[in-house]
């Protein structure tokens, strides 16, 4: 057990006294001899020179303690080497030919270089307790970091305390106050909605939100959501916004109802491009621009016509223009505000949630574009091409599974006179799970190839019907219905 209260002190000259380790594991020049190579890597590999700034604009900090050892008659810096890179560089910038303008330019603002000419150390007994220590500080993770939320409170208990922006500025020269401020007011903003369901606010006090405060970086840092909101923030603090507190409100209840569902996260929003992401924004840019049961709508009447006529497969097209226009004229228009807590109202679904649906490289491209073309889809205005496009998602994604498994779906026995339809797929499919797994699969296969379920829409024979049967078709909530009974298969066969 190490007891470094019992290690000696001493207080070295940094240019005389004490050198650095040749032997660092933070160096790209394995075995380096002559130290000035040992500091150009350090500034060039481990960005040395940024601590010449801390040092330099905020002061060298002693809460940690560098570590030395006596090595060959000599003091050898163990633990410390690019903070006493820094220190040697600003008692003599030519060490650092490329940096040393900079690093001169950075030594006039310390009334007195002379106070950083000398550090204090601790003299390791032995290589083996240095070693200890070492991995503890770096591998053990005993310092815990600060979450993206607990930075962001740390600067708005400063502003809390009296401290305003611009004096922020000058008292953390060194640290990114802006973004920090910054965050804390559109942490505080989400925080302050009157969220209609409880549960959205009860969420913001729980460890998933903490924790989910990177994906909530990742939403209102995006060029799109600043100019959807018109969110900005002055020179002395202020934050300011275009968008309506209505509006805000129902962005808002998008975002956080997403991350509580937990298919907004930052796996999902891993690029500007991901269809989660296009969706999202998607749902904000109808909030904004005011769009028909953009959020907030009723459940239409219309919808539940058009779910009966579907099951029996029979609605015209002349129907479900008709059922169309009923969702149209019958929509309760968007409420302006509310004194006493309004009965919850079930808000439409535009999009289907194809966020953790991401085929691998190995698949064909036009399963890709497929699905990022079906994630942008408007399913309450088109719900009759996302069915189809559902259907051929749920087909190409089975026979390029096969693929990846270098078998042929034909020779399986699965075929009508050499052509894979789709039933031929989910037999396979069934087939193959029933022999490898995972059990859970066997239900939802049965389910969709058996046309067994309650809800019609949701079996492979109505998308054979959508298909095939042009009396057929379907309203938006039977989309989303199909989407949800093979979302965990359509996860699976993203695995090949």
């Amino acid at each position: 057990m190490l007891d470094t209260s019992r290690w000696p002190e001493l207080t070295l000259d940094v240019l005389k006294d004490v050198h650095l380790d040749p032997k660092n594991v933070r160096l790209e020049t394995a075995d380096a001899k002559v130290e000035a190579d040992i500091i150009e890597d350090l500034f060039v590999n481990e960005d040395a020179l940024s601590l010449v700034e801390g040092i330099c604009k905020v002061g060298y900090l002693t809460h940690e303690v560098p570590v030395v050892i006596q090595r060959d008659g000599k003091h050898i810096m163990i633990e410390g080497n690019r903070r006493l890179a820094a220190l040697k560089a600003i008692q003599n910038p030519m060490l650092v030919p490329d940096y040393a303008s900079r690093v001169s330019g950075l030594a006039e603002l310390l009334p007195d270089r002379s106070v950083v000419a000398k550090v204090k150390v601790m003299v390791a007994p032995s290589q083996d307790e240095a070693d200890q220590l070492i991995a503890a500080i770096h591998t053990g993770n005993l310092r815990r970091p600060w979450t993206p939320g607990r930075q962001a409170a740390f600067f708005q208990a400063q502003i809390d305390a009296g401290r305003d922006y611009a004096e922020l500025l000058v008292r953390y020269p060194t640290i990114d106050v802006r973004k920090f401020v910054f965050r804390a007011h559109i942490i505080n903003m989400f925080k302050s909605v009157k969220y209609d369901d409880a549960s959205l606010l009860g969420f913001l006090t729980t460890k998933q939100w903490a924790r989910g405060l990177s994906t909530l970086a990742r939403i209102y840092e995006s060029k799109q959501f600043l100019e959807l909101t018109g969110l900005s923030m002055d020179s002395e603090g202020v934050v300011t916004k275009t968008v309506s507190e209505e509006d805000f409100k129902e962005m808002a209840t998008v975002i956080i109802q997403g991350m509580m569902d937990g298919n907004i996260n930052t796996r999902s929003l891993n690029s500007v491009n991901s269809p989660r992401y296009l969706q999202l924004m998607r749902e904000l840019t109808a909030i904004v621009s005011g769009e028909e049961g953009a959020a907030f709508a009723n459940q239409v009447p219309g919808a539940a016509q058009a779910s009966e006529h579907g099951a029996k497969g029979v609605e015209s097209g002349a129907a479900a223009g008709e059922a169309g226009a009923k969702r149209t004229t019958n929509a309760s228009p968007r409420p302006t505000g509310y004194t006493t807590s309004p009965p919850r109202k079930r808000r439409q679904q535009h999009y289907l949630d194809l966020g953790q649906v991401r085929p691998p490289a190995s698949y064909p491209q036009a399963l890709t574009l497929l699905l990022g073309e079906l994630s942008v889809l408007d399913v309450q205005e088109y719900p009759n091409v996302a069915f189809l496009g559902v259907r051929a998602a749920l087909e190409k994604s089975i026979k390029a599974f096969a693929e990846g498994k270098s078998i042929e779906i034909k020779n399986t026995g699965n075929n009508q006179n050499g052509r894979v339809q789709l039933g031929h797929a989910l037999s396979w499919l069934s087939d193959y799970v029933k022999a490898n797994g995972p059990t859970y699969l066997k239900q939802v296969l049965e389910s969709v190839r058996g046309g067994k379920l309650v809800t019609y829409t949701t079996t492979k024979d109505a998308l054979d019907a959508q298909n095939h049967n042009h009396h057929f078709c379907v309203g938006p909530d039977e989309v989303i219905q199909m989407w949800a009974s093979i979302d965990s298969l359509m996860r699976y066969l993203m695995k090949p």
